[in-house]
């Protein structure tokens, strides 16, 4: 962090650079604890619906996730991975932002990490079809935490690159090793409907924090600070 700040540029917007950094640091450990907190969430979830599959949970309505049989043990074993290495993407950056190491890339990494583990984890999974194509809005959302809008627009195209990605295992599941008469395809209208809904959440973050900081820059001019907002 320090080093970072020492990089800053010397002019009269420097007050504004170091207060946006220190902002982009306190975002990105909200964001991380968050990110921890959804992977064991999500896992818990799983765990729970792998159990009810296997039949090791009453059938009572509220704990019966799915049907038995309807998720194999080579399942679990490869989400439990997706998890593990997903997980200790997390614990590393968790580790960098303890002894306040930020260099700039960190944000769009730990995006790029969330995009390619979700995209990971749908393509093992019902690809298009899974109720765990919500991540992609909370990763853009999760962006938004940064006051960076290159790392919202980053987040955004993103998830609409990684949702054609599953798109495509759905589509071509001989290519990337499905079972060919698993059909997880879905219309044409929801895959439309699920890009545009992601460009707009990335439009409308953006506008969340291009507004934070106009607001910033109007309570802090009569501090004599000259604070810009990104294009």
């Amino acid at each position: 962090m320090a080093a970072a700040i020492a990089d800053s540029p010397p002019s009269a917007d420097r007050s504004w650079f170091i207060v946006q950094r220190w902002q982009q640091y306190e975002g990105e450990v909200r964001a991380n604890l968050l990110r921890i907190g959804a992977i064991g969430v999500f896992y818990l979830l799983h765990l729970w619906n792998f159990a009810a599959s296997q039949g090791r949970l009453p059938a009572w309505g509220l704990l019966q996730l799915s049907e038995p049989g309807t998720m194999d043990r080579r399942f679990h074993l490869l989400a439990t991975l997706l998890a593990l290495a997903w997980g200790s993407g997390a614990a590393a950056v968790h580790l960098c932002l303890r002894h306040q190491v930020f260099p700039r890339w960190i944000s769009a990494a730990s995006t790029l990490l969330d995009l390619v583990m979700l995209t990971s984890v749908l393509a093992i999974a019902d690809g298009p079809r899974s109720p765990l194509v919500a991540g992609y809005f909370l990763v853009i959302v999760l962006a938004g935490l940064r006051f960076n809008l290159a790392v919202v627009r980053l987040a955004a195209a993103g998830a609409a690159i990684g949702y054609v990605g599953v798109l495509g295992v759905a589509k071509w599941p001989a290519t990337f090793g499905r079972d060919p008469a698993l059909d997880l395809r879905v219309s044409r209208y929801e895959e439309l409907v699920i890009l545009v809904a992601l460009a707009l959440t990335g439009v409308f973050v953006g506008q969340l924090v291009r507004r934070t900081q106009r607001l910033a820059e109007r309570f802090t001019q009569p501090a004599g600070l000259s604070w810009k907002t990104s294009p």
